[in-house]
């Protein structure tokens, strides 16, 4: 064979290969999508404000899970009255598998959101060195009386300051998880932005980098499906 015909058939075969490789690239995307589409993650936002720091922080990792085509939803507490675990056993006792025995009907209708769900998000302000008491309130309850429920989904946890006290919220955050048996999702930095109000958040450009690189470990880990 001549050299001009060698490199005209090379040619052939090269651009037959990068068919068949673009080609294998588009269904693998295409099946990728369908996955994602079929997952769900739900994000507890514990703020007070519904368009505050912990909404934006939130948005943040909502538009990695936009563009992988998956199933974002924010169950906002807001200024709810609710009220405290007072361990009184029902759950556990008569009331076996049916719940905590003073959960309101919303409050039924947000965990059955999260029972659910493939991924859990609890996202809190930082008040006092802590977590808004009406998050902690609603997470005591349903994790006592759910958390078989919740086994083997994955957790991750948000946390917003003006300063400082973000590290130890995340840490009261990330209990809820470690003690359900949930793989925690994590970043390259601890889960939290600081500032006063979103627009200072919207200068954090490392809480924004950590937000979207945890967003994207949650998808990767609810993609590896986990058998209880």
């Amino acid at each position: 064979m001549k050299k001009r015909e060698f490199l005209k058939a090379a040619g052939l075969v090269g651009a037959t290969i990068a068919m068949r490789e673009s080609a294998d690239a588009l269904i693998k995307c295409s099946e990728q999508r369908r996955l994602n589409e079929t997952k769900k993650i739900v994000a507890i936002n514990g703020s007070p404000h519904e368009n505050g720091n912990t909404a934006y922080a939130l948005s943040v990792m909502g538009e990695v899970f936009e563009q992988a085509h998956v199933d974002f939803e924010i169950i906002h507490l807001g200024k709810s009255e609710i009220r405290g675990c007072i361990a009184c056993n029902s759950c556990r006792l008569e009331n076996r598998d049916k719940g905590c025995l003073y959960a309101t009907e919303e409050e039924k209708e947000w965990i059955e959101t999260m029972k659910a769900a493939d991924a859990i998000i609890l996202a809190s302000p930082c008040f006092f060195g802590g977590m808004a008491g009406t998050l902690k309130s609603f997470l005591d309850r349903v994790f006592f009386s759910e958390s078989k429920n919740f086994r083997y989904k994955t957790g991750a946890s948000v946390v917003t300051a003006k300063r400082s006290g973000a590290s130890m919220t995340f840490e009261n955050l990330n209990k809820y998880f470690t003690i359900s048996e949930m793989p925690l999702a994590s970043s390259t930095y601890w889960n939290n932005m600081r500032g006063l109000s979103p627009d200072d958040l919207k200068q954090d450009g490392e809480g924004i980098r950590t937000l979207q690189n945890l967003a994207k470990n949650v998808i990767k880990l609810i993609q590896l499906k986990i058998e209880s």
